[in-house]
């Protein structure tokens, strides 16, 4: 396992799913207001036209052009209009007024200029907080021209364009995982600035040393872990070790290594045909009793409980 293999295990342990809200065409002077919501993570597709978006926690905001993709990675309430200030109408206002039609189009607004959007979301599992999601920005926006050093991802964008143009079976489907892949390239990329980072799980997954403890962790999170033995594969002492982690990553390496443990056991228990006790021994505990004790005071359901609803769900 490298870095890479290693933020790919940890969005499949969120599991990450993504939807489309719906196709927005808004014409003449128009701002929506999106309400908040919790553990999603929006975004906002321009296809054609111009728009701003503003983030009403931070007052954040930014223009779009064609082909630019905005995505609000907290779930907070924001702003989608022709003008950075104009006021705003609440979206289930627009949504009585012009609902969607059968081919799945907003239609709001008229008058000149025009904005044709794709809206959609990504979402996770509720009961789970990792790092990886903590300190993000309010908006983060591509831009094809700002990744020449990253194709892949203009390309996707463009791809992303071609298939909501084309509108042909399993559209839903194809644009929801194109959805799912930006949101994981945005977070390498910004991994990849190549500037220093000071905090941050992407931060902590570029440095040379806390990368080493993270990766020992996610190889191999049955094994009985101390501080002392995380610092020593990081190469540290155990007080910068330890300082410096919950600096970068947020919380304590055996804090860390507790929630990955329970969030592995998660994903085993909606997932595979494994005992609960085989599930417990993988991610590092000793008795079934203090695994389920653990998990209960964690999530709030006991393991067998959570595995009957998800197998149910």
């Amino acid at each position: 396992m490298d870095n890479q293999d290693l933020l790919s295990e940890v969005f499949a342990t969120l599991r990450l799913r993504s939807a489309l809200y719906f196709r927005a065409d808004l014409a003449g002077p128009f701002a929506v207001e999106v309400p908040a919501e919790r553990r999603l993570v929006r975004f906002h597709f321009l296809r054609r036209g111009a728009c701003w978006v503003r983030a009403k926690a931070e007052s954040a905001v930014v223009q779009l052009g064609e082909g630019e993709l905005v995505i609000l990675p907290n779930g907070g309430a924001h702003v989608l209009s022709d003008t950075a200030e104009r006021p705003p109408l609440p979206l289930p206002a627009v949504l009585a007024a012009a609902p969607p039609g059968d081919d799945g189009v907003l239609r709001y607004g008229e008058g000149g200029g025009r904005a044709e959007l794709l809206c959609g979301f990504c979402q996770f599992d509720e009961e789970i907080d990792h790092p990886v999601l903590a300190n993000l920005p309010s908006l983060m926006v591509l831009r094809p021209q700002d990744l020449g050093r990253q194709p892949w991802t203009r390309t996707t964008l463009r791809l992303l364009d071609l298939e909501s143009e084309l509108a042909g079976a399993g559209m839903q489907g194809i644009l929801t995982r194109l959805l799912e892949i930006l949101f994981i390239q945005a977070m390498r990329q910004s991994g990849e600035t190549g500037l220093p980072q000071t905090s941050g799980y992407m931060a902590a997954l570029a440095d040379p040393q806390l990368s080493k403890a993270l990766l020992a962790i996610h190889r191999d999170c049955a094994s009985a872990w101390t501080l002392a033995t995380l610092a020593r594969a990081a190469g540290m002492s155990r007080a910068r070790f330890a300082e410096k982690f919950a600096t970068m990553v947020g919380q304590t390496a055996i804090g860390y290594l507790t929630r990955w443990r329970l969030m592995k056991a998660r994903r085993l228990l909606a997932e595979s045909d494994l005992s609960t006790a085989e599930i417990a021994e993988r991610c590092g505990y000793a008795s079934l009793p203090a695994f389920s004790r653990r998990y209960k005071a964690a999530f709030g359901i006991g393991p067998g409980a959570f595995r009957r609803s998800a197998r149910g769900r």
